[in-house]
């Protein structure tokens, strides 16, 4: 939905997913057995943000620090971006257009 919005802009919008139950606190706490290190998903992290292997390729998601496509099909589906939208919006009390940077 968002690269769809700043189609032309010259901004590129990836999804990112860390790492698969890092070894955080929270993982920990919740009795999931880590599978993933902190590292890992830092390497992540940086690789999208900041790696010029990724500039301007539209990857849809990244999954861990072996960067490659592979989004589930719902995530190119129209209505449920839309959806999507409307509860970030609602959840994070912006309205939609208003408080996005132009």
């Amino acid at each position: 939905m968002l690269a769809r919005e700043l189609a032309g802009s010259g901004v590129t919008v990836n999804t990112l997913h860390p790492a698969t139950y890092m070894n955080t606190t929270m993982v920990r706490q919740s009795g999931v057995t880590p599978a993933s290190s902190v590292d890992e998903g830092a390497d992540a992290i940086l690789k999208l943000s900041i790696g010029s292997e990724l500039k301007g390729k539209k990857w849809g998601s990244i999954s861990t620090a072996n960067a490659r496509p592979g989004p589930d099909a719902q995530a190119y589906d129209p209505d449920a971006g839309k959806k999507l939208g409307a509860l970030s919006m609602k959840l994070t009390g912006m309205s939609a257009k208003e408080d996005v940077p132009s």
